[in-house]
């Protein structure tokens, strides 16, 4: 109790260690990407050694904790696993809703495990709340649905609402360039990548033996907030580091990227919520940052494709016509008569990129030509040619 004659209210002072939080950069690699590689080594720096923040705990007096969360296992509840598709959730609600419903049960016997089921499906069926269970637990995702009924989002609560949502507890995201060529982003194609990461493993603190617990092992330290009296009137919320009661484990996953005919060149392809996780936090998205490869004969730039076409001097001066293969296979013909002058350039429409979001446009190919003039002639060739040529003189000389 404070002491008699203390007049002044209670200071609650806050000690925020957090850091913020910023995107992590990698290079693609065969044989899959290693995130913890990104996060500062084994387990990716969830450690923090004795470290308590603020100057340790000289003349601090613990108070009162809260009491540890219940442990709910929301997919057992419908009988599915962790990795269950939202279709996969909603049968398993649909059979157990019929099963257990009240009408069917008008003796109240099933009306218990009738809520749970509910509870388990609404959290599970909204992917923000889902989200919040997976990674806070039951607790985090019950209070999104408080914020979801004042009409603010479930990560208002977790991130300290509003504007005030900045990655206080979100993970780093993990940006990895990925190689495409000419002919994904011309066809459209899709990119797998493998990514070895930790996770968590929900609900295995109790069930160790089970299948999808089985190679958990301990998680990094935990950010907690804990009260602590510091004197009369005074008391001290500060942020410690704490061993965590969570399991994780180590685990590869692939993910596709579907790449869009006409995507541009440094398109961004987001997979949220996929990047290294912690107990208690939010995780950051993959991001997969499209990198082409350059092309043998074409340029790009946006819609347009370029490409440079040399042509012997006889066909520069007679004209001529030639095809090649476009990159999805099809040919291309061209026909030129009279003069082709080196550095001449021609536009033929609806040969370039298709238009990303409206694949059957195409922008238009760009052809500039060369001329290979032969390197020396003989004397029959050179008298033949200004026999054919008309003279020049002084005047026809011209400079700049």
């Amino acid at each position: 109790a404070e002491s008699e004659g203390m007049s002044p209210p209670a200071l609650l002072l806050l000690l925020a260690l957090c850091g913020g939080a910023s995107a992590q950069f990698f290079q693609f690699q065969q044989g899959g990407i290693n995130l913890e590689d990104l996060m500062g080594g084994a387990f990716g720096g969830g450690g923090g050694g004795g470290h308590h923040g603020g100057g340790g705990r000289g003349g601090y007096e613990e108070l009162p904790q809260e009491e540890e969360e219940e442990e709910v296992d929301l997919y057992e509840r419908l009988g599915i696993q962790p990795e269950a598709t939202d279709r996969e959730i909603k049968s398993a609600y649909r059979k157990l809703s019929v099963q257990l419903h009240p009408d069917k049960n008008p003796d109240g016997s099933t009306l218990g495990r009738f809520r749970e089921v509910t509870e388990a499906y609404e959290i599970l069926a909204d992917k923000e709340r889902r989200v919040l269970y997976d990674f806070g637990g039951i607790g985090a995702a019950r209070k999104g649905a408080q914020e979801q009924e004042g009409g603010g989002s479930p990560f208002d609560m977790f991130f300290g609402g509003g504007g005030g949502r900045e990655q206080s507890n979100r993970g780093r995201n993990t940006e990895i360039d990925l190689p495409v060529t000419l002919e994904d982003l011309y066809m459209g194609n899709e990119k797998s990548a493998t990514i070895k990461r930790r996770i968590v493993c929900r609900n295995c603190k109790k069930k160790p033996n089970v299948p999808r617990c089985q190679g958990c092992g301990a998680c990094p330290k935990e950010k907690k907030m804990v009260h602590r009296r510091a004197g009369p009137g005074m008391i001290v919320q500060q942020e410690v580091m704490v061993e965590s009661k969570e399991k994780c484990k180590r685990e590869e996953k692939s993910l596709k990227a579907t790449i869009e005919k006409g995507m541009p060149d440094s398109e961004q392809i987001t997979f949220k919520y996929e990047s290294e996780q912690k107990p208690g936090q939010i995780p950051g998205d993959v991001v997969f940052k499209l990198k082409p490869v350059a092309h043998k004969f074409f340029k790009r730039s946006r819609e347009t494709l370029s490409m440079k076409m040399a042509i012997p001097l006889r066909a520069a001066l007679l004209g001529f016509e030639t095809s090649f293969t476009h990159l999805d296979g099809h040919t291309v013909t061209i026909k030129r008569s009279g003069v082709t002058k080196p550095g001449q350039s021609i536009r033929i429409k609806g040969e370039g990129m298709p238009k990303h979001g409206v694949s059957s446009e195409f922008g238009d190919l760009v052809i500039t030509f060369t001329v290979d003039f032969p390197p020396t002639l003989d004397a029959e060739l050179a008298a033949g040619l200004e026999q054919l040529l008309p003279p020049a003189g002084p005047s026809d000389i011209r400079i700049g």
